[in-house]
């Protein structure tokens, strides 16, 4: 099996048990067992999680070292987000972009110490 086909059912996995995850929290809030406010004005504040349930996706093995790198700046990036948007520990975005910066820098050094680790894709042999 190769890295795209690994990938695309480590995805469909990995957001059908989101789905199934999601479905069960929401019926239980409707029975009442779970205390949850569902007004769907309240759900924008939690859209970084669909951000990093994608990034798990792509960090997930097997994978390569460009999934993998996207996949944790997906998950940095939606926690940054969520951080700075909803002001948690008192910041905000004018306090936190610098995060955006550095996250990047470390990004472009894991990436070719990661192409020794991850084996290269088929498009990458080429």
């Amino acid at each position: 099996m190769n890295v795209a086909t690994a990938y695309r059912w480590r995805k469909q996995l990995v957001w059908g048990l989101a789905l199934i995850i999601a479905g069960t929290v929401i019926l239980l809030a409707q029975i009442d067992v779970l205390d949850i406010d569902l007004n769907p004005a309240h759900f924008w504040r939690w859209w970084p999680w669909l951000v990093v349930i994608s990034g798990v996706t792509k960090i997930i093995p097997p994978t390569t070292s460009r999934y993998f790198t996207e996949g944790w700046w997906e998950i940095f990036f939606a926690g940054w987000w969520y951080v700075s948007f909803n002001h948690l520990w008192g910041l905000g975005f004018g306090q936190t972009w610098p995060a955006l910066i550095v996250a990047w820098g470390v990004g472009m050094m894991l990436r070719p110490l990661l192409d020794n680790i991850f084996p290269p894709s088929i498009k990458e042999q080429a």
